[in-house]
């Protein structure tokens, strides 16, 4: 089977998934949770399954006008209970920086609207100051960075520096998908989203380098009739079951966490489950055909070179 006739395609879809990502990262923009950008978390419980227009017309009421809450679009999520069995729901109403007497108002007004809370049901409140929400912004983005620094680094010290760029490129595109995603979905982007993208180049990263060393050990042995295509195509029908393996039983653990888990990991089981699943596409349909192209390309560079010193031009 010869995969790396498809390397073109493979880049398209790679690049058209990055353009799509950032497109729908521009027009919708993202949906940053209170720890970036400062405010008020309300997760209230419910008896029964509601809708955001619902809640939303619950909390209009004159009291909370006159506040301008900048309540953001509400939430609303269901979970299995691990204790009970049965089907819990419940709300989560994202607001601004409010006080005491705001949050009483908003409590109030659910509680009028959805009806007393059960006994066992306990309403769970965060607020994160707005100077707050910015440091620890740029300290998410600082962490993704050099997380792609020190993999860059590392690859290039253990292989070449053309498996860092291609491997960290490859990260990249893992990264901005995920966004994508979120800001189509309006998922909230929040520490438990950095945390995810931390895992994602982690497991991405070890794929990519499982396939270049195979590579590796396959260049000691590099005919001058044999292709760097060849190279990289045997390389990947050889690491592709492990890879492929490794990766659908991880995923089916994150899926059932998923399904069956609390509502406050289910972005974060998100963000895993695509972040497995493009970035097991990335390091075998896209780090290893980038390297291809560049290797063969600086070799035809360097013939010509040659070429050109040898006739004297």
């Amino acid at each position: 089977m010869n995969l790396m006739k498809y390397k073109k395609l493979f880049l398209f879809i790679a690049l058209g998934a990055i353009v799509f990502s950032i497109g729908i990262w521009a027009v919708k923009g993202l949906n940053f949770g209170i720890e970036f950008t400062g405010g008020t978390n309300i997760r209230f419980p419910l008896q029964e399954k509601v809708t955001s227009t619902e809640v939303l017309a619950a909390l209009d009421t004159e009291e909370l006008r006159a506040f301008d809450l900048e309540i953001s679009p509400p939430q609303p999520y269901n979970y299995l209970d691990p204790e009970t069995g049965t089907q819990k729901y419940g709300v989560l109403v994202q607001t601004r920086f409010i006080s005491q007497v705001e949050e009483d108002l908003v409590l109030e007004a659910l509680d009028a609207a959805f009806g007393p809370l059960d006994e066992d049901a306990a309403v769970q409140i965060n607020q994160v100051e707005p100077i707050i929400g910015k440091e620890m912004l740029l300290n998410a983005i600082y962490a993704v960075v050099i997380a792609w620094a020190l993999m860059l680094i590392y690859i290039a010290i253990r292989f070449e520096f053309k498996s860092g760029v291609v491997g960290l490129a490859a990260l990249i595109h893992d990264v901005l998908v995920i966004i994508g995603v979120f800001a189509l979905l309006e998922k909230q982007i929040d520490m438990n989203f950095v945390a995810a993208a931390l895992t994602i180049i982690g497991y991405s990263i070890n794929n990519t380098i499982v396939i270049f060393d195979r590579i590796r050990e396959h260049m000691k042995s590099k005919t001058k009739d044999e292709t760097y295509d060849e190279i990289v195509n045997l390389s990947l029908l050889q690491s592709m079951r492990r890879t492929l393996n490794t990766s659908a039983t991880t995923v089916l653990a994150v899926l059932v966490l998923y399904l069956v888990g609390s509502p406050s990991i289910r972005d974060f089981m998100l963000a895993l489950l695509i972040g497995l699943t493009i970035g097991n596409y990335s390091s075998l349909f896209m780090a290893t055909p980038l390297w291809s192209i560049w290797k063969t390309s600086a070799e035809k560079r360097s013939r010509a070179a040659k070429v050109a010193t040898a006739t004297g031009k």
